[in-house]
């Protein structure tokens, strides 16, 4: 057992985010921003990354079988980041090879998972997710949306298997909804981290402000500690102001704190 003390230096953690959002807002090009990254693509979702000019190894996932071999090239220090894009669908083949078993303890006899099944799911899908994640890579995983009522309020969640889907957004360090919006005529693309009615999300971390920009390099660096931006949580500011005194872009003055100096100014000379 190793304890230590959560101010002493230790390596940089690494991140674990799950970003969810309606298809063609910009998810897998999102995920090509991330530092030497791996994308196992379940729905040839990068097809035509070549024609748009994104470069990116991309590893073609079509069964469960293929996933074993992402863990030694997890291992193997080439990619800082594995990019599971989207996680519904590896989960549907995961659920494909567990009834192509033909374990009666894991399946119904319609087909459908058992109490055990789902157990069984969830634990190997969990398993996986920790292989890589202890290997030193930063995770970012994909998914689709869905709306789910709750409460009398349509909520957007990111679309996993009802039985496993808390199970992974507990497991994730950060939950992102990516949508689109128009900011004096222009049309941006940003992911809302901070819990609301209208969408699922989250930010252990708490160094990311409400809404954030699809850059994951730049989200690793803010998670980490080691660079703050605009867009950074009020706390991580303030203790990048007070570790090093740098890097903070300077706040606008704004037009009632220059009247304020003028007042005080013409205060003076009248004196």
């Amino acid at each position: 057992m190793q304890i230590v003390n959560t101010q002493d230096p230790q390596a940089k953690p690494s991140v674990v985010m799950l970003t969810y959002g309606n298809g063609g807002v910009g998810k897998t090009t999102f995920a090509s921003t991330a530092p030497k990254p791996l994308l196992v693509d379940c729905e040839n979702g990068a097809k035509y990354f070549g024609l748009r000019g994104i470069s990116m190894d991309v590893a073609k996932i079509s069964q469960w079988s293929d996933v074993e071999g992402l863990f030694e090239i997890a291992k193997s220090g080439k990619y800082e980041t594995i990019i599971i894009d989207p996680i519904g669908e590896l989960m549907e083949m995961l659920k494909r090879y567990m009834v192509n078993k033909g374990d009666k303890k894991l399946v119904q006899s319609d087909g459908s998972p058992s109490m055990a099944g789902w157990g069984w799911l969830k634990d190997t899908m969990r398993s996986t997710l920790k292989i890589l994640r202890n290997s030193g890579v930063n995770l970012l995983i994909i998914a689709h949306v869905e709306e789910k009522e709750v409460e009398g309020n349509l909520i957007k969640r990111p679309k996993i298997m009802t039985k496993i889907s808390e199970e992974l957004i507990a497991f994730v360090d950060v939950v992102g909804y990516m949508e689109t919006v128009t900011v004096e005529g222009e049309i941006k693309r940003v992911i809302r981290i901070q819990p609301s009615e209208r969408y699922e999300a989250k930010d252990r971390t708490n160094q990311l402000g409400s809404v954030i920009p699809p850059n994951f390099q730049e989200i690793i660096h803010a998670c980490q500690g080691t660079k703050t931006y605009k867009w950074s949580s009020g706390k991580a500011i303030e203790k990048k102001i007070a570790d090093e005194n740098k890097d903070v872009a300077p706040v606008k003055e704004s037009a009632q704190d220059k009247l304020t100096k003028a007042g005080k100014k013409t205060v003076k000379k009248s004196k």
